[in-house]
């Protein structure tokens, strides 16, 4: 007997999309071969955390690939999906990681280069002390 459920292939994972990131559906890749992905816009469906470990479907969104990277694709066995109520449970350690990530993405970036640009300055009294004592 076939399931009366056409199960449509898609994967879950966790994407930043413009700085946010979150739980998104997405289609299987193309196979390898096949026009290059960071050339045309994705089509994902997005979920809004609801509690706990459950997401519900927020909205359907075409996103271009500088807008969207994938950080971790999550693994069937991670998730459970009620397709037919839109609700997506993650097991606990996928939802710790997507905590980090969330907390990553919020916090600025410092950039490594200014750490060398920088000198520390040295008090007024200790450049005039190192000069008098030249004299």
């Amino acid at each position: 007997m076939s399931s009366p459920i056409t199960h449509r292939k898609s994967t879950f994972a966790l994407a930043q999309i413009k700085g946010d990131v979150c739980l998104v559906q997405v289609p299987d890749s193309p196979a390898q071969g096949g026009m290059s992905s960071a050339l045309m816009v994705a089509d994902v469906h997005v979920f809004r955390h609801e509690f706990i470990t459950q997401f519900r479907y927020s909205h359907h969104a075409t996103v271009h690939p500088a807008d969207m990277h994938i950080l971790e694709p999550i693994e069937e066995h991670c998730t459970l999906y009620e397709e037919e109520k839109g609700t997506v449970f993650l097991a606990r350690d996928v939802m710790t990681r997507m905590q980090k990530l969330s907390m990553q993405a919020r916090r600025p970036v410092p950039l490594r280069a200014q750490r060398y640009l920088h000198r520390p300055r040295h008090s007024m009294s200790a450049s005039m002390s190192s000069a008098q004592l030249r004299s």
